[in-house]
């Protein structure tokens, strides 16, 4: 209930408001309302207060009335002395206008006077100048009457000191009376310069229509000149060297061009000096060298005796330097010699210019030090004109020697033992010696990969089969060795072995197709006991002269060479020069590589001239190295300058330069020889219809075409190659049109009866190349050898057989003869598919051909059966005896001998399936680690396995300093912010996941730093920073459950700390990144936030003597850790003891570590690029395990499969990503390296295909992780996060 407010009260609330403007304090009193009643009584309030106010103003007024009057006065009297004070400033105004008025009369006086001072001051400076104008022109009379008496240089001196007067005229040397002394001072100088001109030209007098020069030393003009006045007076007048110069001009071309410069009339003129006179006479009758600085000498002494110095020794300075232009140019040049036989002479010659060097040196001459830096040079310039004499002498007869063709025969001694090709066996035995040629039809996968690596056109058929296989049964004993041509047409890919080191393992080298397979009985390799004999070869061939005129240049560079080390000419100045020689041979090889195209290629069979050019050149340059060395047994020379010791590194490298051009110029030939085949055959189509008008002829032409191609390119090389190298080259070609048809016919689904007789009949057709390859042996009896040379001749008749047999001749073939060594057991599969209706006896035939060559694809076909897996069908790998099967099971026991009644051991294992390319996510930059969050991740598992599937996340951290986590879709959540360090260097090298909610990551600024990941906000922060380290930090590891962190450090150290900051101790302050002055300065600009902690190491590890590369805990024991460093050492660390307790010692330097639990080893990458496996357990007697070989560059990162104990996976700077099973080893063949293996995928970077690169330029890996949910992820060069993944199956 509101309580009651008197009028009163209303009333005194509104006036303290009125007058104060204070608000009511009483809560009622200011919440109450004004009735209408109240008004007159609150009226009446104002009213009263309104009166107080009037009477108290008017008190107020009463008590302050004298104090008005009294400022009404002071503001009169104020407003009086204003007004003097104007009247005063007007009077100062006027005063101030009239001393204007008397001060400009004072200015205008004193400008008159100045005006008279000035003028008065002129006159007195032209009264001054008017007296040196008068003894300027007193000076010009003295200097014009000396002239007239003939007394020049007093009339010189004068002149100049006229010129100084006119100097010092100052403003009125442009007056026009200085302008009439001026032009007469100018006009006397020129007669002046005039008399002293005919003076000099009387003195030294060029006569130029004569050829004559005459040099006097005075001479009468009414009174005697003398030579030393003229040149006294010239230099006076400046005018000396451009006399001097004007007088060597003249003297060049009237005297000593004529004597110097050879024409091309090839004379040049004699003079003759006669007292004072030198003139040209006729013809220079010797124009040797000698004769020539002779002459040279006689002008010097001629000029010198005749001159003052002041002006032959300026002279010399213009003349000299013509002379020995033209001295080298033309006579020196042409007289180095081209052979040894003038080195005497050339020797004398080289005198005779010192001597002349010396002579001008005693006159005091200048320009001569050319002559003598050539004298010094002359051994190089001599060398390099050996050098382009050899190559023009080359350039010039490979034109006309290419033309040249001769027969040459090789004769060469071979050891070979019973079974091989030239071994006069039974027929039976030659026809087995191609039985187990691989199957053309079906590459395998490391042929295709090969083949894809061959950059060059070249061929390996007319190449040797034993080439560099000792211990193999041909050895060859000859002084020559002799090449032979492989058989395989494919074999061109022995560009493969050339580069790197270690190729794929899939490379085979050239043996690998050259050698001739043992026979195999009844699955057992044929062991016989090898009857060796001697058996001489002789063949020849045809090659031009190119390769003798080659070797008689060498020879003759060789001979130049001794006879410079002689007794004779050892001494000599260019004898320095002879070692240059031995890179004469080299450039010669060079250049006929170089020019080899354009000779050879008007000779229809050019690439084949080409390659016996080079046979021959290489077997008589190894002869002559082989005859060289014996020759230099007994020489004299010093070892380094011997001909065989020179010569031959580099002989035998130009040799191996040589072999591989011959190989590409035959390979080139070859290759197109085989292209024309195929194109041939590519005109049947494949074959299909072979039956059907009008496509039948176009068959029957493509073969016939065919056969008379290879018929045509033997016609073309029969001449020129020899039997062997033709044989094996057409069997090469044969091999390529018979692997065509066979494979036409394999492709063909369905072929009719009349079909397979059509077909059988190619069949017949294309066997009857065996003509080319009929020899007579000893007894002159005809063999066949068809089958030595064509790769698949065998594979042709079994073809001719099935097409023209029947199911049970197929079974036949099959298991009582040998066809399965030709064709696979699916091959012949398929062609009885594509001949035989469906029926009962087809398919018992085909289930008996498959039962017989059980393969790993059969067998996990059996093994699914078994586990009547009929629908959901698991690949599965067989090992047999512990080792992976990757043949079929006859295979298998005949590589490791065991017999087939034997009882063995047989495993299944779910396959590994090749992993696919999932997805990848762009950085910046280089992206330098990666780490997984998942469900099963070593962080997922240390916080409860609590990450969702379809949640995981993926760490990356990169070289621009930042983290960033991903999910799998390829969103960025987030990126951290730029760490504040001073300015230093921010890239990252490793980052791990600590938890769901903190990363750790460290880099190239010696920081490790712990983040806090929140999702939800998707933000991440630095929330510690971990300082122990003075060099970049290259490895961290982490373990979740004791909130530790083990970190790498190039400083060779390892360090300890705690993710808790409070646990770890105060950071040093010497390693803050303001502990420099340098840094402090950064510090300042860039305001760093020290609100993030910073902290120091719980313990520091040191014992490496490198880099330390890597670092982890043991899985089941965190108070111990591994180290693997550059210094070749594994090191085991013992937390409690701060100490290390185990050090392995390993062959190379160790730069990524991973451990293997379930195998309690530890796997390491190194950078002799493969891995090697350790046991780091106290009682391992050996260091080596297991060593995994197959990258090419450097191993920095390692994972193992979360779903195998047996699997790895590595990443490395060859630019890919390798998987290992342990179990796929066999013995290793190096002392030390335990088991060996090989890698079972390579995963390459996205976008990258072919074998990997050893420099992996680009695409470098840096990081790879294995996680279960997620799949392997990895990271590299190529800016990318990349991610791949096998198939569920």
């Amino acid at each position: 209930m509101l309580a009651t407010i008197s009028d009163e009260q209303l009333g005194d609330a509104i006036l303290q408001s009125a007058e104060h403007g204070s608000f009511p304090q009483d809560g009622d009193v200011a919440s109450a309302t004004v009735p209408s009643s109240a008004l007159p009584k609150l009226l009446e309030k104002v009213g009263t207060a309104r009166e107080d106010a009037k009477n108290e103003v008017r008190k107020v007024s009463r008590e302050a009335a004298s104090d008005v009057d009294g400022w009404i006065s002071q503001a009169r009297k104020l407003q009086d002395d204003i007004k003097r004070s104007q009247d005063t400033a007007k009077e100062i105004v006027q005063h101030a206008e009239g001393g204007k008025a008397n001060t400009l009369h004072v200015q205008d006086a004193a400008s008159k006077v100045s005006l008279l001072h000035t003028e008065i001051a002129y006159n007195e400076s032209l009264a001054r100048v008017v007296e040196q104008l008068r003894d300027i022109s007193t000076l010009l009379d003295s200097a014009q009457d000396a002239a007239v008496r003939g007394h020049v240089m007093y009339a010189i001196e004068r002149l100049e000191d006229v010129d100084g007067a006119l100097k010092s005229l100052g403003p009125f040397g442009s007056t026009r009376v200085v302008g009439v002394l001026k032009s007469k001072e100018s006009q006397m100088r020129k007669a002046i310069v005039e008399t002293v001109t005919d003076s000099w030209n009387g003195l030294l007098d060029v006569d130029v229509a004569n050829n004559k020069v005459s040099l006097r030393e005075s001479i009468e003009r009414g009174t005697t000149i003398d030579v030393n006045a003229v040149v006294e007076q010239l230099t006076k007048l400046g005018l000396l060297d451009e006399f001097v110069t004007r007088f060597s001009r003249d003297f060049d071309k009237t005297i000593l061009s004529h004597r110097l410069v050879i024409g091309r009339d090839q004379v040049v003129t004699s003079f003759d000096i006669h007292g004072d006179d030198i003139q040209l006479m006729g013809p220079v009758n010797d124009g040797s060298v000698k004769i020539t600085l002779e002459d040279i000498h006689k002008i010097a002494e001629y000029l010198s005796t005749r001159l003052p110095p002041s002006i032959a020794l300026p002279l010399s300075s213009k003349l000299v330097p013509i002379i020995t232009s033209r001295l080298i140019t033309h006579y020196l040049v042409p007289a180095v010699p081209t052979s040894t036989d003038g080195v005497q002479e050339f020797q004398e010659t080289l005198s005779y210019v010192l001597g002349l060097v010396e002579y001008l040196d005693e006159l005091g001459w200048t320009g001569q030090n050319r002559l003598t830096e050539w004298v010094d040079e002359s051994a190089e310039i001599w060398l390099a004109k050996q050098k382009e004499n050899a190559i023009a002498r080359v350039q010039k007869l490979f034109p006309k020697q290419v033309k040249i063709k001769k027969t040459v025969e090789k004769v060469e001694t071979q050891v070979i033992s019973k079974g091989d090709a030239l071994h006069p066996v039974q027929e039976e035995q030659d026809n087995d010696w191609g039985a187990e040629w691989g199957d053309e039809d079906e590459p395998t996968k490391e042929d295709t990969s090969i083949a894809a690596q061959d950059v060059e056109e070249e061929d390996m058929s007319a190449w040797g089969m034993d080439e560099d296989e000792p211990g193999e049964a041909s050895k060859p004993e000859s002084k020559t060795e002799e090449k032979k041509p492989a058989d395989d047409e494919n074999a061109e890919d022995w560009g493969n072995e050339w580069g790197d080191d270690e190729d794929t393992k899939s490379a085979p080298s050239p043996q690998a197709h050259m050698k001739p397979p043992q026979r195999k009985t009844n699955g057992q390799s044929a062991q016989q006991a090898p009857a060796e004999q001697h058996v001489t070869l002789r063949e020849t061939y045809t090659v031009t002269a190119i390769p003798d005129s080659i070797i008689e240049i060498i020879l003759q560079v060789v001979a130049d060479l001794e006879t410079l080390n002689s007794r004779d000419l050892v001494r000599s100045a260019i004898s320095p020069a002879s070692g240059g020689l031995f890179a004469i041979p080299s450039l010669l090889l060079a250049m006929y590589r170089a020019t080899a195209s354009v000779h050879y290629s008007a000779d229809i069979a050019g690439n084949m001239l080409v390659y016996n050019d080079c046979e021959r050149l290489s077997d008589r340059l190894r002869t002559f190295i082989q005859e060289q060395a014996e020759k230099d047994r007994a020489s004299n020379l010093p070892q380094l300058l011997r001909p065989s010791v020179r010569l031959t590194p580099k002989i035998e490298a130009d040799l191996k330069t040589m072999d591989g051009f011959s190989r590409r110029a035959y390979g080139r030939e070859m290759e197109s020889q085989r292209q024309i085949i195929k194109d041939h055959l590519e005109d049947a189509q494949g074959f299909q219809g072979c039956t059907n008008v009008p496509f039948a002829t176009v068959c029957d032409d493509a073969i016939a075409t065919t056969i008379d191609r290879i018929g045509d390119v033997k016609r073309q090389w029969q001449n020129i190659v020899s039997h062997r190298v033709l044989v094996q080259s057409l069997g090469s070609l044969v091999s390529t049109a018979f692997a065509k048809f066979i494979n036409d016919v394999m492709d063909m689904s369905d072929i009719a009866e009349d079909e397979s007789r059509k077909l059988h009949s190619y069949c017949m057709s294309l066997a009857t190349l065996n003509q080319h390859f009929q020899t007579q042996d000893e007894s002159g009896e005809t063999r066949d050898t068809a089958s030595l040379y064509v790769q698949n001749w065998f594979r042709l008749q079994y073809l001719g057989e099935i097409l023209a047999g029947s199911l049970a001749d197929i079974k036949y073939l099959w298991n009582e003869s040998e066809l399965k060594l030709e064709m696979g057991a699916e091959e012949v599969v398929g062609l009885i598919e594509a001949l035989f209706a469906p029926s009962d006896l087809r398919r018992r035939a085909i289930a008996e051909i498959r039962r017989t060559t059980l393969s790993r694809h059969q067998l996990s076909t059996l093994v699914n059966d078994l586990l009547h897996r009929e629908t959901n069908r698991i690949p599965f790998d067989i090992l047999i005896n512990g080792q992976f099967l990757r043949t079929s099971v006859d295979e298998f026991l005949t590589k490791n001998g065991i017999n087939a009644e034997t009882t063995l051991d047989v495993e299944y294992t779910r396959a590994l399936v090749p992993p696919l390319n999932v997805t990848s996510f762009e950085h910046d930059d280089w992206v330098s680690a990666v780490d997984v969050l998942s469900h099963a991740s070593p962080a997922g598992t240390w916080v409860g396995g609590n990450v969702q599937g379809g949640q995981e996340r993926i760490l990356s951290a990169s070289y621009d300093g930042l983290v960033r986590v991903w999910n799998t879709s390829g969103d960025v959540l987030a990126t951290s912010e730029a760490p504040n360090n001073g300015g230093r260097i921010t890239s990252l090298k490793t980052a791990k996941w600590l938890s769901d909610k903190k990363i750790v990551a460290a880099g190239l600024d010696n920081t490790v730093r712990v983040y806090k990941y929140d999702d939800d906000a998707r933000t991440i922060t630095t929330s510690l920073e971990l300082f122990n380290h003075r060099w970049a930090v290259e490895d961290v590891a982490v373990h979740g459950p004791s909130n530790r962190i083990l970190s790498a450090s190039s400083d060779s150290t390892i360090s300890l700390f705690s993710s808790n900051a409070k646990e770890n101790p105060a950071a040093p302050s010497t390693l803050l990144p303001n502990s420099t002055a340098a840094s402090n300065k950064r510090q300042k600009l860039s305001k760093p936030d020290r609100t993030v902690p910073a902290r120091g190491a719980l313990a520091t590890f040191n014992g490496h003597a490198a880099p330390v590369s890597s670092v982890i805990f043991k899985p089941d024991d965190a108070t111990v850790a591994y180290s693997a460093s550059h210094d070749h050492t594994l090191k085991t660390w013992d937390f409690p003891t701060q100490s290390c307790v185990d050090t392995r010692t390993t062959g190379h330097a160790l730069l990524s570590l991973c451990a293997i639990p379930s195998r309690n080893l530890l796997a390491t990458g190194t950078s002799a690029r493969h891995i090697t496996l350790v046991d780091p357990r106290v009682s391992a007697t050996q260091i080596s395990v297991m060593t995994l070989r197959g990258h090419k560059n450097g191993i920095v990162s390692l994972d193992t499969d979360p779903n195998s104990e047996y699997n790895l996976v590595s990443g490395s700077h060859d630019g890919t990503c390798q998987i290992w099973d342990l179990r796929n080893v066999t013995t290793g063949s190096q002392i030390g390296e335990g088991m060996t293996g090989e890698s079972v995928y390579t995963i390459n970077r996205q976008g990258v295909s072919g074998p990997a690169k050893s420099h992996g330029e680009g695409v470098k890996v840096f990081s790879v992780r294995w996680d279960k949910e997620v799949g392997i992820v990895s990271a590299g060069e190529d800016k990318k996060v990349q991610i791949n993944r096998t198939l569920d199956l």
